[in-house]
């Protein structure tokens, strides 16, 4: 990572990392402004998270590198997998089925052009 790089991270998402991947593949190494554009209009839950993060890496830019918000593009978007919250739900005759809710970490690294 370089110094003229900013971050920002998202954790514990309530979003799969399969799904939230779907939707970085989409916006990486796109312009700030143009991804969020992209990001808004989209229909997924995954597509809300992340331009949470790409503003919050943005404002982070400019208020402490000093840079302008039109010269930044998203270089990586890292996903990674971790812990899932497990739940059960109560059935008929005294039966419980077990299911998973899957989390995931977001890290949006933004450079200048």
């Amino acid at each position: 990572m370089n110094k003229e790089n900013m971050t920002a991270t998202l954790k514990y998402a309530l979003v799969s990392d399969k799904k939230m991947l779907l939707i970085a593949k989409l916006v990486k190494w796109k312009d700030v402004q143009e991804a969020l554009d992209i990001l808004d209009y989209m229909p997924k839950k995954a597509a809300k998270s992340l331009a949470k993060v790409i503003r919050s890496a943005a404002a982070n830019a400019v208020t402490n590198g000093k840079k302008s918000l039109w010269d930044l593009y998203i270089e990586a978007i890292v996903v990674s997998k971790w812990p899932k919250l497990k739940r059960i739900r109560f059935t008929s005759r005294s039966r419980i089925s077990h299911y998973e809710k899957y989390r995931c970490f977001v890290k949006v690294i933004l450079n200048t052009k």
